[in-house]
């Protein structure tokens, strides 16, 4: 279920300017998920060349807001870095594998990483609580 749903992230980000953006393509989606879905962005921008502070802040930004969205729900501890880590080789595998997908949206699938690393926590707590 979540390689639909990190496809899904990865188009919201490359035609909505967010991974975020289109929360309701996200409908039931677990706080875990959306930290693989935050790492596959990560990752496919990675394969577009992001440069590596640039990747280091938008995962970052990604455990700073999840982790807060879990704490102020009242949620258990996330294993933030495991989660992360495979959404981010997916994110590499799937855009490699699906490269006539995302290549052409490949300047928007970056502006849309380069909005998230700096997105407002508003912003993800209303894409969480869709």
């Amino acid at each position: 279920m979540i390689l639909p749903k990190m496809s899904a992230a990865l188009l919201s980000m490359s035609f909505f300017g967010s991974a975020y953006a289109c929360a309701d393509l996200h409908g039931h989606t677990s706080l875990d998920q959306w930290v693989v879905i935050c790492g596959a962005a990560n990752g496919a921008a990675a394969v577009f060349q992001a440069l590596p502070h640039d990747l280091a802040q938008h995962r970052e930004t990604a455990k700073t807001h999840i982790s807060r969205f879990a704490a102020e729900s009242g949620m258990s501890a996330l294993e933030f870095e495991p989660l992360f880590e495979r959404g981010l080789t997916e994110g590499q595998r799937l855009v490699a594998s699906r490269s006539t997908l995302f290549t052409p949206r490949k300047v928007a699938l970056l502006d849309g990483f380069h909005h998230d690393k700096h997105i407002a926590y508003a912003d993800v707590r209303r894409a969480f609580s869709s």
